[in-house]
């Protein structure tokens, strides 16, 4: 699980969003992992839609 965070000096720092890689993912995620471990010591860049970041309770920030 991949976390982008919104880094506040003075403030609180907030989830912005996230995205699951590993063998738990599914579709474009998925693929990913899979080519990265195809061909390791090789950089695999992708771009990948973040998703909400849910709170404790279940709901959505």
């Amino acid at each position: 699980m991949i976390t982008v965070m919104d880094y506040d000096k003075l403030g609180s720092n907030d989830a912005i969003g996230r995205c699951l890689l590993g063998c738990n993912a599914s579709g474009a995620e998925l693929r990913h992992w899979m080519d990265m471990l195809a061909s390791p010591r090789r950089p695999i860049a992708q771009w990948h839609t973040l998703a909400p970041v849910e709170e404790e309770g279940g709901e959505k920030k």
